[in-house]
């Protein structure tokens, strides 16, 4: 019988990471350290695979038993999401094509795109590039000139940007980022800063030869922008993306109490506030999975969260 279900996050060890805000703020509490990454949403079995503790299975198990909760035409579950806080930048990379990366580590391309929650007053994000030609690129890479290679984005609270395969980018120190993607994991490095891993007491691997045949060129990267709102039912809705065989998504910020209804199954994360679901308790930083044909539901409380979906290529 379908049911909404409580989603807890899986944690892995980011370099750059190490801030208090995630535990305190949001409540993650974990003996994996340096904490700079959550993943509210990931079903990779054998690699990155959130537990639901209701059904006594892992996310990627209750996909594969439970299709009907679903109704999709992925193999594996198709969307992915994580909240960033890093105390340091991430590295300079970006993610490919399906093509490239089905042959490179059999996985898929991972198009993402973020909404920033909060920013320190001078954090940026590295987006896109100068060069004009693969030549240019190569020879600023090669030589160090990141200043003369590399775009940069001041942070704007509550923006939206995407973040299209073969586009530069890296979140920048103090912007906190929810982040949606397609659930696969193939990142390609052209910079780490020379940093060492403290895990392995040496530098991080880069790929530049990989960037340098997937890099988008002419550069394509856009800016930030500002999503309008819209009254219904009670609930402030954002709508900022909805693309069939990629994901959808939406905010519903929530005063007292409203009423909103997605066709499709959804993963609701609480970013601020708490409150409950058609009668489910969920506060900052908890996810709860609502299964396909639910139908209307009740929001009650002071809620801020974010509606992570998938609709089928037609």
């Amino acid at each position: 019988m379908k049911r909404i279900v409580k989603i807890l996050p899986f944690y892995e060890p980011r370099m750059w990471g190490g801030g208090e805000r995630l535990e305190k703020e949001f409540n993650y509490h974990t003996d994996v350290r340096p904490l700079g990454e959550v993943y509210n949403v990931v079903a990779l079995k054998g690699h990155a695979d959130c537990v639901v503790p209701e059904m006594d299975m892992t996310l990627s198990e209750l996909y594969k038993r439970y299709p009907d909760w679903f109704n999709c035409d992925t193999e594996e579950l198709p969307v992915r999401v994580n909240i960033l806080d890093p105390i340091a930048d991430l590295s300079v990379q970006l993610h490919p094509d399906d093509a490239f990366a089905r042959a490179y580590n059999g996985g898929r391309g991972k198009p993402e795109a973020w909404v920033i929650l909060d920013t320190t007053e001078d954090g940026k994000i590295q987006f896109g590039h100068k060069a004009k030609t693969i030549e240019e690129f190569r020879e600023k890479t090669e030589q160090q000139d990141w200043d003369g290679l590399l775009k940069y984005l001041k942070a704007v609270k509550d923006a939206f940007i995407d973040i299209p395969a073969g586009t530069l980018h890296a979140i920048g120190s103090g912007v906190l980022t929810y982040n949606i993607s397609r659930n696969a994991d193939c990142t390609l490095r052209l910079y780490d800063y020379d940093r060492i891993d403290p895990s392995t007491g040496r530098k991080r691997e880069i790929q530049p030869e990989q960037v340098y045949e997937n890099v988008n060129l002419p550069d394509t990267s856009t800016e930030f922008v500002r999503y309008p709102a819209s009254l219904e039912r009670g609930i402030h809705v954002t709508r900022y993306w909805d693309e069939p065989g990629l994901y959808t998504l939406m905010r519903l910020q929530v005063e007292r109490m409203g009423s909103f209804s997605h066709p499709r199954f959804a993963f609701y994360t609480c970013v601020e506030g708490e409150g409950t679901i058609q009668g489910v308790p969920v506060r900052k930083g908890e996810t709860l999975l609502v299964p396909e044909g639910l139908g209307m539901l009740e929001f009650k409380g002071k809620l801020d969260v974010f509606l992570a979906s998938y609709r089928n290529e037609e």
